[in-house]
Parts: structure tokens; C-alpha cells; sequence
């Protein structure tokens, strides 16, 4: 997988994390394309994968692509064995979109879960998704 392909599914990840489009700085670009790689490389991304992460298509999301999605939370700092880290997200988030929406958004979603961690970090997905769209 090209770097720069990995930086902007990296980057992807983080802004779906995030429910915000966002500028990354130079060293957060950097530790993107660490997690990304690292987590595309522990995962085992096919290419078909990869690219149906990179055409933005998160309906019915493989297996590998949960796990990816989760081990790039993780690694952020976002998740932590399945559980939402509400004080690193409004640490981090309240700096991009604000303190406010950054609280509400950790209200709607927080008790989000899957049957798995894997998919605990899809349907988190999902959730801040739906709070950038209200």
C-alpha cells in the first residue's frame, strides 16, 4: 500500500473519528500514517479493502475493516478495549470542534456497543456521523 494512500486513509479514520472535517498539522500527519500503516499491516487489508475504505463505502464493512477502524481508534487513543475515552476525546476534539459539540456528541454516543470492539468502533463511526449530520 503507496504512503500516501495510507496517510489519507489514516486521515480518513481520524476525521470519521472525529465527526468533523479537519486539517491535520504536519506531526499529526505523521502519526497518522504510523497507525494507519502499523494498523493496515496487523489487520491484513486486502486491497479490495482498501479500496472500499477509500471510496468512503462503510456499508456492510468487512470484518478486517472493523478491526481496522478500531486498531486506528485504539492507537489515537479514542478507544480502549471497546470503551469510548471520553476525557482523550474532549482533550483532543475540544481543540478542533469545540468543548460543546465535542460534549454532546461524547452524550449521544458513549454508550454505544457492538458485539465486539471491532464493531463497537464501526457503530461509534456511525454515531458521531449521524451528530455531524444534525
Amino acid at each position: 500500500m503507496n504512503s500516501i494512500f495510507v496517510i489519507a486513509l489514516s486521515a480518513l479514520f481520524v476525521a470519521l473519528a472525529v465527526a468533523s472535517p479537519i486539517e491535520l498539522n504536519e506531526e499529526q500527519k505523521v502519526l497518522a500514517k504510523q497507525y494507519g500503516e502499523t494498523c493496515s499491516k496487523e489487520i491484513g487489508l486486502t486491497e479490495a479493502e482498501v479500496a472500499k475504505v477509500k471510496a468512503k463505502d462503510f456499508s456492510d464493512p468487512t470484518e478486517n475493516i472493523k478491526c481496522f477502524a478500531n486498531c486506528f481508534f485504539e492507537k489515537v487513543g479514542t478507544l480502549k478495549d471497546g470503551e469510548i475515552q471520553p476525557d482523550v476525546v474532549l482533550a483532543k476534539l475540544g481543540a478542533i470542534i469545540g468543548e460543546e459539540k465535542t460534549k454532546a456528541a461524547l452524550a449521544k454516543c458513549s454508550s454505544v456497543k457492538g458485539a465486539n470492539k471491532c464493531e463497537t468502533a464501526v457503530k461509534l463511526h456511525e454515531c458521531f456521523d449521524e451528530f455531524k449530520k444534525a
